[in-house]
């Protein structure tokens, strides 16, 4: 006999109960399918939560090197500043070693004419005084009449000294 025979009478138990059996399939058939489309959401789900989650220990990743690209271009803008410093701390000293030495050579210079200066003065001034001391001795020499002054040349006739008072 089947389902659908012509002798199957429609008001039976037997269909009831099969038509009853059909609608709990149809509910069943429909709860799978929507477990059937949840488990293929949660499918979804895990596939785009692996996905975010590589995608986030990439980003993870590429910060961490830009992170330490950073921080080596900083270290190296610090070094750059750092020699830039000393070399401009050696610029200073240097220019200031050698503002000195030129202070220094411009009072040598000056120290050095004050000296020549000063021997030609003393030297004039020692000269004169000489040539007053030979004046006055001489005058004096010619006012005394009794006294002569023999004046003899040494050895080497460079100087003259008085040998005697007659």
């Amino acid at each position: 006999m089947g389902l659908f025979d012509s002798k199957t009478d429609p008001t039976s138990a037997r269909y009831d109960a099969l038509m009853e059996e059909l609608g709990e399939l149809k509910t069943a058939v429909t709860e799978l399918k929507g477990e059937r489309a949840a488990t293929s959401k949660i499918r979804d789900m895990e596939r785009e939560y692996a996905d975010t989650k590589r995608q986030l220990t990439d980003l993870q990743i590429e910060f961490d090197k830009e992170k330490e690209k950073h921080a080596r271009e900083k270290r190296e803008v610090e070094h750059l500043v750092g020699l830039e410093r000393k070399r401009s701390e050696f610029e200073r000293e240097a220019a200031v070693t050698e503002a000195k030495v030129a202070v220094r050579e411009e009072n040598l210079s000056a120290e050095q004419k004050r000296f020549e200066d000063q021997m030609k003065f003393i030297t004039t001034r020692f000269e004169k005084e000489i040539d007053q001391s030979k004046e006055l001795m001489m005058e004096i020499l010619a006012r005394l009449p009794k006294v002569e002054a023999l004046m003899r040349l040494q050895s080497n006739g460079s100087t003259k000294e008085p040998v005697g008072v007659e």
